[in-house]
Formats: structure tokens, sequence, C-alpha cells
């Protein structure tokens, strides 16, 4: 009868962690409060036992609690934990992306305002926001689009204005 209390314990803890994992998964404190039953009522077995029923209560805890996690990794009840989608970008929408933006590289246009060193050029009948390489450039001056990077346009003067 001594026994059945730290073995009312351990189920209890053990129950408490499965349904950490099957019904409210994230919310931890089940999960915390099952293992701390665990811990306790191993403790309390090599407390009031000794050695022996202690080591056996370990051992058998540690059988028992396998079984389960084990069970509950081949039922898929981990998959919970893990975030299925997938956070990358899509590879086509960012190659269309840059295709689109890469169809400005080597074109000229004028600039709409003064670029120092960022400003607003037209090519093609399209505005685009732009940095020079850092020169100065009037407004109405020909450019010409010489690099980008993810985010920005790199324009210098045409060789006929320079």
């Amino acid at each position: 009868m001594e026994l059945l209390t730290p073995i009312l314990l351990i189920l209890v803890g053990l129950g408490l962690i499965v349904i950490e994992v099957y019904l409210i998964p994230g919310f931890n404190v089940v999960g915390v409060l099952g293992f701390l039953l665990l811990l306790f009522a191993v403790g309390y077995v090599f407390v009031e036992e000794g050695l022996l029923w202690g080591t056996l209560s370990l051992i058998g805890t540690g059988a028992v609690a396998g079984s389960v996690f084990y069970y509950l990794w081949t039922s898929g009840a981990w998959e919970r934990f893990i975030l299925a989608t997938n956070l990358k970008e899509d590879d086509e929408r960012v190659a269309r992306e840059h295709e689109y933006r890469a169809q400005y590289l080597g074109k000229e246009g004028h600039a709409l305002t003064p670029l120092r060193p960022t400003g607003i050029v037209e090519i093609g009948g399209e505005r685009i926001e732009v940095v020079t390489e850092g020169a100065f450039i009037a407004t109405g001056s020909k450019v010409k689009v010489v690099a980008m990077d993810r985010r920005r346009y790199f324009v210098r003067l045409t060789e006929q204005e320079a």
C-alpha cells in the first residue's frame, strides 16, 4: 500500500505529459507539472523505501516514460511541435521578381529629380527610384542603370553627358 502512492503519482505525471502533448501543446505548465510529479514520486520512493526500491522505481519510470514517448513519437503527436509550413520564399516568385527588376539593367533614361545621391528616373515610361554611384546628377540628365541590389538601382551619367 505504501508503494501505491508513488505509482499513482508516476501515472498521473505521465498522464499530464500526454495531455500536454495531445490536448494543449505549447502551454508547458501541465507538462512541467507532470515532470515534477515524476521526480517527486521517484524521490519519495528513494526516501521512504531505500536505495533498492528507489533504483527500481527510477528504472521502471524510465522504461514506462520511454515507451510512452516512443508511442507519442510513432503516433505523430510530436509533429504538432514542429512548424510544418515552409517559411522560405517561393523560389519561382523570387526568380520572376528578379527578372522583372533586371529588365532595367543597361537601360537609359533621364532624371526627373536631382539625384543627390537618390532620386527618381524615368526609363521606358516608368518611374523608378535610383541611387547614383556618389556623384550629383542634375534634373534632366541622361543616365544609365549600371547595377542593382535587392532594393535599389544604381545609375551613372551616360557617356554623351559626361
